[in-house]
């Protein structure tokens, strides 16, 4: 059975029918601002301090989330597990070891549960510009992950793909099938147009995006492109998981035969340090990034610098939070992930539920201003009156040929390999096209 064909079979199921005290998080009441922010090329390093920003930035908002009911633990756990995998992968960068890439997995895991988590409860606190700060965690991690992650570190070896590398492609292979069979007897078990049926719809795209990627070719840049899916699948049924067992346990009942999918699919492309030896022609510590297009402007969330004295105390309220403590119930939060979705919310949204963390409700750019009240909508620092580049895209409106129509179709007919397009331009000798198809022979 075609992997897509679940698509049809879940629109037809689901469309219709830390210690003792608790936290006291730093924050500002002012809106959170943000400019035009420019900086030095981004390298390793300075992608990490970025996503440890973003994380003080969310904690130092966060003092409306209550860490003691129980429907906001999963948002206080995934903060603590981002915060570890950032201190993992800083550590491994600076040995260049394994390590990093045991943090980066962490860190994605960490990343994905706080946005889904946050995407869940957020409309209870229309207010909060904590948003911003996971939209600007996730664009470093992806940032990163775009240019240094193991996926990019392969495709840069070059060299035809291995037997244990064809292997892991041929496991992994059947355990996305596996998966895909055991999500079918989960998703009959969903409240139809809630949360629960969302992320059983979320990790059916990711399984279609995996099904692509696998009939794209046997070359390296398909076997990237493969790894690179693979680990947002991961990072998805972690996350998500994770959320369910807190929030659904009647439907958890149903979910956890999933359980031993997710344990299955750490192994399938080899440990850590297996991952690490794709790195070893390839000193990335060193190398920084030439194309970062708007990337300042979309993580320029921190409106003044942290001493480390205040780093260490935010730190240490996180690992203050006790999930043991966290089991009063909000009716106000049960209200808000009860809450039956649209249609297009729960069956036909095109990001998952852990990429729309950056808008808010009634405030879409996530500047803590309400959209009526709001006049700067592209939040680029320059109001709409006076600004020539409604969409950001560097073009002057006047000189702008894009039309809606073509955004979309520019949209359409972008890659989900996870490389950017620097690396490979810089990577694709070896074959006409850069092997974009992959190439048979296996000479990518």
């Amino acid at each position: 059975m075609k992997i897509f064909q679940l698509t049809q079979i879940l629109a037809c199921l689901s469309m219709f029918g830390m210690n003792v005290q608790t936290i006291q998080a730093k924050t500002t009441k002012t809106p959170a601002k943000v400019s035009n922010k420019t900086g030095d090329q981004p390298g390793p390093l300075s992608l990490v301090g970025d996503m440890r920003k973003s994380l003080i930035y969310i904690v130092q908002h966060s003092d409306e989330v209550n860490p003691k009911a129980k429907q906001t633990k999963p948002y206080w756990l995934a903060l603590n597990a981002a915060w570890d995998g950032i201190d993992v992968m800083e550590e491994g960068i600076k040995k260049k070891d394994a390590s990093m890439i045991k943090g980066l997995e962490d860190t994605g895991r960490g990343i994905t549960q706080l946005a889904a988590s946050w995407g869940m409860i957020r409309g209870a606190y229309p207010k909060s510009t904590v948003g911003r700060g996971v939209s600007s965690l996730h664009s470093a991690y992806e940032m990163y992950q775009e240019h240094y992650g193991p996926h990019v570190a392969r495709f840069k070896k070059k060299g035809p793909l291995t037997a244990k590398e064809k292997a892991h492609m041929a496991q992994s292979s059947k355990q996305l099938d596996t998966l895909f069979a055991n999500l079918k007897k989960v998703n009959g078990k969903a409240k139809p147009k809630s949360f629960q049926s969302r992320m059983v719809h979320d990790i059916v795209n990711l399984i279609n995006n995996l099904d692509r990627c696998r009939t794209k070719g046997r070359g390296r840049l398909g076997y990237a492109s493969y790894m690179y899916q693979w680990s947002r699948l991961q990072n998805a049924m972690w996350a998500y998981s994770e959320i369910i067992s807190v929030n659904y346990a009647d439907f958890y009942e149903s979910w956890s035969i999933l359980e031993s999918d997710i344990e299955v699919m750490n192994t399938c492309f080899g440990s850590e340090e297996e991952l690490f030896e794709s790195y070893e022609s390839w000193d990335y510590t060193e190398d920084t990034i030439e194309e970062y297009d708007e990337y300042y402007e979309e993580t320029a969330v921190v409106e003044e610098e942290v001493s480390e004295e205040e780093e260490t105390a935010f730190e240490e309220e996180i690992e203050e939070y006790n999930e043991e403590e966290a089991v009063e119930e909000s009716e106000e939060l049960d209200e808000e992930s009860d809450e039956e979705l649209s249609e297009e919310e729960s069956c036909e949204a095109d990001e998952s539920l852990f990429e729309e963390v950056g808008e808010s409700y009634g405030d879409d750019d996530g500047d803590g201003v309400d959209d009526e009240e709001d006049t700067d909508d592209d939040n680029d620092g320059t109001a709409d009156c006076a600004d020539t580049d409604d969409d950001c895209d560097g073009v002057a409106d006047e000189e702008d040929a894009d039309t809606e129509e073509e955004e979309a179709e520019e949209m359409e007919e972008e890659d989900c390999n996870g490389i950017s397009e620097e690396c490979e331009e810089s990577c694709s000798g070896g074959c006409e096209g850069g092997c974009s198809g992959g190439c048979e022979g296996g000479c990518c």
